[in-house]
C-alpha cells in the first residue's frame, strides 16, 4: 500500500510491531547463556593456523512419562552440526554450513529444528543431543588477504559458541564437551580430519561472552544440498597423485572413499577450477586473498592459501572422508598420497546452495537455441554457487564476500530465477546493521574492512556499491508487493546516507569510485560515481513519496536535480557521454542522464561504439546490464542480441566456446588470479529471461 501524507504513524506501528517481535524473541534467548569450550585464543598469530580440534557438546535428558518434545531453537556464532540420538537434523546437514553469516554483533539468526516424533526416545529411555561447532566466519585465522586485510579485525569474532532453547517442557540440559577428530577447519583453507586423534575426556561446557547481536529467527533460506552428487572420473597424474574431474564447476562438498590404507596414512586433497598444462590442478583462481608466496598471508599462514583438505587414515579397511565446516568451489580435485585409483563411486561432489523456489520466468524459459540454453545454464550454476550461508558472494573461493556492487548488477537476474524475497531482505538487514554506526553504507556486508575507491571514513564504501540498499528495496517492492512494508523499513538507511553524501559533495559531483569494474573500455570513475549518486537520490525520492514524506521527497528531489545538472554539465555534450565508450553511453542513457534533445545523438553514439567493436561488449559490471536493457527496451533488440551472440573475445560465447561451465570474473580467461565462477556478467541472464524468447 502507499502511505499518504501524515500517515507515518501507520508505518511506525508496522515497523515497531516487527521490531517488538524480534525484541521479544531476543528476550527469550537472553536468559540462555552462550556456551563454548572456554579455551583462550592463541597468544600469537601463527598459532591460529595450528591444529585446534573442533568441540562436540553433548547433553542428555529423559522425557517425562507421557510427554513429548516439539522442537529446539539454536543460535550459533560459527558453524554447527546438530544431532539427536545420533541422527543429524537442521539446516546445513552433515556439512555444517549453518547458521547464516551475519554481522554477529548486531544480528544473530537462530534455526528452529523440529525432529520427527520417532527421533525421540520415550520415557524412561535417555535422549542425547549433540552440537559440534566449527569456526565458520566467527573464528577466522588472522589471514592477511592481499597481504594487508585481516578480516578477523573487522568482524565480530571469538571461539565458536552456541545457545539452545528446548521445546521439551521443563527438561533441564547440562552440557559437556570433548575434542573431535576434526583437528582443523577453516572456510577458506579447508578441513583436516585425523582418525588417529584421541578424543579428550569430557569437560563441562563454559559460559562465554558470545556475540553482542540480538537473536532473531531465521527467515532467509538455509544452505542445503541441491540436485544429485556429481560423480568424478579419476586418472593418475603420477605415482600416488591422481586428478578427479567432476565435469562441472560448482560449490559443493566432496566425499571420498579410501580403501586398505595403513593407520596414520596422510592423504591431501587440493581443489581447483581448472587444470595446468601438465594436467595438475590449478589452485590459483580460488586462492584466498591472492596469498601465493611465503609470508604474504602473515605469520603461520600457508605459502599458498588454497582450498586444501587433509585426511589421516585410521587403519580401517574402508574409510570415508568428507570435509566439514567448509565448502569448495571446484571442478577438479588432486588427491595426493592415496596409492589406489579411486573407483567410479570413490569420489563425489555434492552441490550446495540456498534452498530457493524457482521463479515463474525461470520455469517458463525453454530456449530452443542451444547457445541460449547453455548460457542460461552456466548463469544459474554460477548464481547457485554464490549463495552459500545467506550471503550473495562475488566468488565462492578466494573472497566469499557480500559485495554490494555485484548485487546491484545481478539482483534482477536472481529474482527472475528464484524467489529471493527473504534472502534479499536479510541482505538489506546486513547492510543496515553495518551502516548503523556512522551512517555510511559499506562495500561488503558483513563488513571485512575493504573500502576501495571510497570518499568518507574508513568504513564508507564506493557509491556504486552502496547503491545496493535502494536498488534492492526497489526491486523487492516491484517483484514482491507483499513485502513492500518490510522493504520500506530500510528507508532511514537511505535517507541518512544520502544526506551524508550530499553534505560531502555539495556541488553534485562524486569524484571517486571503483567505477565500471572490469570494463575493457570504461567510463571515467567520476562519471560512474556521479551517475550512481543520482540514481541513489532518485530512488530515495521514490521511497519518500511512497511513505508520504513530502518534505523528504522535496529535499531529495533537489539533490537529484543538482546531481543530474552537474553530470550533464561535466560529462554530456552533443550526445557524447564522457569518453563516448559503450560503458559511458549506456550509463548516461539507461540512468536517464542525457537531456531529451540529445538522446537521439547519444543512441547513435552507443550504436556506433558497439559496431566499431564488431558487436563485442567492452562494458563492465554495471553497464553490461545497462547496455543490453536500454537497447532492448528502446527498439534495438536486434543489436542487443548480436552482442549476446558475439563469438570470439570478448563475450559470453567466447566463455562457452572455451569450455566454461560457470561465468568468468573477467571477459578474458584467467588461470592465475581471477575467479572462474563469478556472477558479475550474469546480468545477461536477465536479458535472456526478459527478451530471449523474442529473439530470432
Amino acid at each position: 500500500m502507499t502511505f499518504p501524507t501524515g500517515n507515518m504513524k501507520k508505518l511506525s506501528a508496522i515497523v515497531l510491531c516487527s521490531a517488538l517481535t524480534g525484541i521479544m524473541y531476543a528476550e527469550e534467548f537472553a536468559d540462555i547463556p552462550w556456551l563454548g569450550d572456554g579455551r583462550p585464543d592463541p597468544v600469537d598469530s601463527a598459532a591460529f593456523f595450528a591444529e585446534d580440534p573442533a568441540p562436540r557438546f553433548e547433553s542428555s535428558f529423559v522425557l517425562p512419562k507421557g510427554s513429548s518434545c516439539t522442537d529446539f531453537e539454536i543460535a550459533c556464532a560459527g558453524f554447527y552440526v546438530f544431532e539427536l540420538n545420533g541422527r543429524g537434523f537442521g539446516p546445513g546437514g552433515g556439512a555444517g554450513i549453518a547458521p547464516l553469516w551475519s554481522p554477529f554483533d548486531s544480528t544473530v539468526y537462530s534455526d528452529r529444528i523440529a525432529p520427527p516424533a520417532d527421533a525421540f526416545r520415550p520415557w524412561p529411555a535417555t535422549n542425547v543431543i549433540a552440537v559440534t561447532l566449527g569456526n565458520g566466519f566467527y573464528n577466522l585465522p588472522p589471514l592477511l588477504f592481499w597481504g594487508r586485510h585481516n578480516f578477523r579485525e573487522m568482524l565480530a569474532h571469538g571461539r565458536p559458541c552456541f545457545k539452545l532453547r528446548s521445546g521439551c517442557g521443563n527438561v533441564q540440559l547440562a552440557w559437556t564437551w570433548r575434542e573431535t577428530q576434526i583437528v582443523r577447519n577453516c572456510v577458506y583453507l579447508g578441513a583436516q580430519v585425523d582418525r588417529t586423534h584421541q578424543a579428550s575426556p569430557a569437560r563441562p561446557a563454559v559460559k562465554v561472552a558470545g556475540p553482542k547481536g540480538r537473536v532473531v529467527p531465521r527467515r532467509a533460506p538455509p544452505t542445503v544440498k541441491i540436485g544429485k552428487p556429481l560423480g568424478g572420473k579419476s586418472s593418475w597424474l603420477k605415482s600416488n597423485v591422481q586428478v578427479v574431474d567432476f565435469g562441472q564447476n560448482v560449490s559443493g562438498i566432496p566425499s571420498f572413499t579410501f580403501r586398505n590404507q595403513p593407520k596414520g596414512a596422510r592423504i591431501e586433497i587440493v581443489y581447483g577450477e581448472r587444470l595446468n598444462a601438465d594436467g595438475s590442478v590449478n589452485v590459483l583462481t580460488q586462492t584466498a586473498g591472492q596469498i601465493k608466496s611465503p609470508g604474504k598471508g602473515g605469520p603461520g599462514a600457508p605459502d599458498v592459501a588454497c582450498q586444501r583438505d587433509v585426511f589421516v587414515c585410521g587403519g580401517d579397511k574402508v574409510e570415508a572422508f568428507s570435509p566439514i565446516f567448509t565448502w569448495h568451489i571446484c571442478r577438479y580435485a588432486e588427491v595426493r598420497g592415496y596409492d589406489r585409483l579411486l573407483a567410479d563411486d570413490g569420489a563425489l561432489l555434492q552441490p550446495i546452495s540456498s534452498r530457493l523456489d524457482d521463479a515463474g520466468a525461470a520455469r517458463e524459459f525453454k530456449p530452443a537455441d542451444p547457445d541460449f540454453a547453455r548460457l542460461h545454464e552456466i548463469c544459474r550454476r554460477t548464481f547457485l554457487a554464490n549463495m552459500i550461508g545467506g550471503v550473495q558472494s562475488d566468488c565462492p573461493g578466494r573472497e566469499r564476500l557480500g559485495y554490494g556492487g555485484d548485487i546491484v548488477a545481478t539482483c534482477e537476474a536472481f529474482m527472475l530465477n528464484w524467489d529471493m524475497r527473504e534472502f534479499y531482505l536479510k541482505t538489506l538487514q546486513d547492510f543496515a546493521d553495518e551502516a548503523a554506526g556512522d551512517g555510511w553504507i559499506t562495500e561488503t556486508a558483513p563488513y571485512v574492512g575493504i573500502s576501495a575507491g571510497n570518499y568518507g571514513p574508513r568504513r564508507a564504501g564506493p557509491i556504486s556499491w552502496s547503491l545496493v540498499v535502494p536498488v534492492l528495496m526497489d526491486a523487492l517492492i516491484r517483484h514482491y508487493p507483499d513485502v513492500k512494508d518490510r522493504a520500506l523499513a530500510f528507508y532511514p538507511v537511505c535517507a541518512r546516507y544520502l544526506r551524508l553524501l550530499n553534505s560531502t559533495f555539495p556541488d553534485g559531483i562524486v569524484p571517486r569510485c571503483i567505477g565500471d569494474h572490469e570494463a575493457l573500455e570504461r567510463a571515467p570513475n567520476d562519471a560512474v560515481a556521479t551517475a550512481h549518486a543520482y540514481e541513489f537520490a532518485r530512488l530515495a525520492v521514490k521511497f519518500a513519496k511512497m511513505l508520504g514524506r513530502d518534505a523528504d521527497a522535496s529535499e531529495f528531489s533537489a539533490v537529484a536535480d543538482k546531481m543530474k545538472a552537474a553530470f550533464v554539465a561535466r560529462f554530456v555534450k552533443d550526445g557524447i557521454v564522457a569518453n563516448g565508450t559503450q560503458s559511458a553511453q549506456a550509463l548516461g542513457l539507461y540512468l536517464g542522464l542525457v537531456p531529451a534533445g540529445q538522446i537521439p545523438a547519444a543512441e547513435m553514439a552507443l550504436v556506433a561504439a558497439v559496431e566499431a567493436k564488431g558487436f563485442a561488449p567492452t562494458t563492465g559490471i554495471f553497464t553490461t546490464r545497462y547496455m543490453l536493457m536500454y537497447l532492448s527496451e528502446h527498439g534495438r533488440l536486434d543489436l542487443a542480441e548480436r552482442i549476446v551472440r558475439h563469438r570470439g573475445f570478448p563475450g559470453w560465447m567466447h566463455m562457452l566456446d572455451n569450455g566454461a561451465t560457470t561465468l568468468w570474473e573477467t571477459w578474458k580467461e584467467s588461470d592465475d588470479v581471477y575467479s572462474n565462477c563469478h556472477p558479475m556478467f550474469g546480468s545477461v541472464d536477465e536479458w535472456l529471461l526478459r527478451f530471449g524468447h523474442l529473439s530470432r
